[in-house]
């Protein structure tokens, strides 16, 4: 095997037994100088059995700790907040003594819970301790039961193992040296209650989608003779004058869906996050989950500022179980307090940068600035919600306009 793992060095403490033990053969030895007693047998026994101790002790913490490695599996835990789970603490001795009765300290960062959690609340961490026994050249697992707290990721932090010394009195102390590659993803929960009401308006946004083809106006491919059921606005009026009927442009029916996901990470009034974002990533969790199951594309898109190629935060379009697990992963990894651009700022250029969509559901307060950038999106068509910690409502202009903002 690699030398991957977590290895562990002694922290230096003073033995106790080892001192008492030299201590006795000091004592002895200089009994024996100054009385020259011939020193009858038992207490030459004696003397030999205490240094062959001291000499086992000696070897016993020289090698017990040499070849002991510790591994994490598995090297990814994907849970929903709320959810239980098991991390596996798998540890190794490949050196040729046994370590008996130790007990292991464990501390992770606390979008987790571990269920016997010692942590002072002070610091971010949840922390617990197991016992473990590992035989000579072979490896135990413990397991470490743990509840996913916050949306999130988290990690295994820091070791510690105390083994106990030869013939007791007190601990040898290991630290762990390099860190522990593996993860904890918490994905906010989908199936929150608040989420359950959310079905019905996807449903009927599909409805709608399904019933509506829309049409683009760029691409009429041809006439027929005018029906009582079509729309004035389709009247092509210029052939209807030469052939003297009522002719109507037949459209090409659009009807690939595309929906983009504005996610607004900062409060109308500061830099902060929103107060409530916590409940709409979990309300964005449940409606990736449904129209997953509809094969919908979906793209998307935070306000926050990355310096790679795309500007901003960006999950790009694509549909099925792969990409709803990617974007779930983006909502746990995503970092709230970060460094954003106003919501009408980042409109204006996803206008100029992404495709029009068919639908498009952006998070967060509305102002003045965003209805203007907003409008452009209605003017072609694209069907818009908000989404807030009450649901998803259908944007309507009308509803701004009529009440102020």
């Amino acid at each position: 095997m690699g030398s991957h793992g977590m290895k562990y060095r002694v922290v230096h403490t003073d033995s106790k037994i080892e001192a008492l033990l030299f201590f006795i053969i000091a004592v002895m030895i200089i009994f024996n100088l100054l009385f020259t007693v011939n020193l009858n047998g038992w207490l030459q026994l004696i003397i030999g059995i205490v240094i062959a101790m001291t000499i086992l002790n000696l070897i016993y913490e020289k090698y017990v700790t040499v070849r002991l490695t510790a591994e994490i599996l598995p090297k990814q835990i994907r849970k929903y907040k709320g959810q239980e789970g098991t991390v596996q603490f798998k540890i190794i001795q490949r050196g040729w003594l046994p370590i008996l009765s130790a007990r292991i300290h464990i501390s992770a960062g606390d979008d987790i819970k571990f269920h016997n959690d010692q942590a002072l609340k002070i610091r971010n961490v949840t922390e617990s301790t197991f016992m473990f026994t590992v035989f000579p050249r072979k490896s135990t697992v413990i397991e470490v039961p743990f509840e996913a707290k916050n949306r999130g990721t988290s990690k295994i932090i820091n070791t510690k193992i105390s083994i106990p010394r030869l013939y007791g009195f007190d601990d040898i102390l290991l630290e762990q040296v390099g860190h522990s590659n593996h993860e904890i993803l918490v994905y906010p929960d989908r199936y929150a209650l608040h989420n359950q009401p959310l079905k019905t308006k996807i449903e009927q946004g599909l409805y709608l989608e399904k019933n509506t083809l829309f049409h683009d106006p760029l691409l009429a491919n041809g006439s027929r003779p005018y029906e009582r059921t079509d729309s004035l606005r389709d009247v092509h009026w210029k052939l209807s004058a030469r052939s003297g009927e009522l002719m109507t442009k037949e459209y090409e029916r659009t009807t690939r869906m595309s929906w983009l996901f504005l996610i607004n990470l900062r409060s109308e009034k500061s830099f902060a996050p929103p107060n409530n974002i916590e409940i709409i990533f979990e309300k964005l969790a449940y409606i990736f989950g449904e129209i997953t199951k509809q094969n919908i594309p979906f793209k998307l898109m935070a306000n926050m500022r990355t310096f790679d190629q795309h500007h901003f935060y960006t999950i790009p379009e694509s549909s099925g179980t792969l990409h709803y697990r990617t974007t779930l992963e983006a909502l746990a990894r995503i970092k709230t307090v970060t460094y954003t651009i106003s919501f009408d700022r980042f409109l204006k250029f996803v206008q100029q940068t992404e495709k029009t969509p068919t639908h498009i559901i952006f998070t967060g307060e509305v102002d003045a600035l965003m209805v203007k950038e907003l409008q452009m999106y209605i003017d072609r068509g694209t069907v818009i919600y908000q989404l807030n910690e009450h649901g998803l409502e259908p944007f309507k202009l009308s509803a701004l306009q009529g009440g102020g903002k």
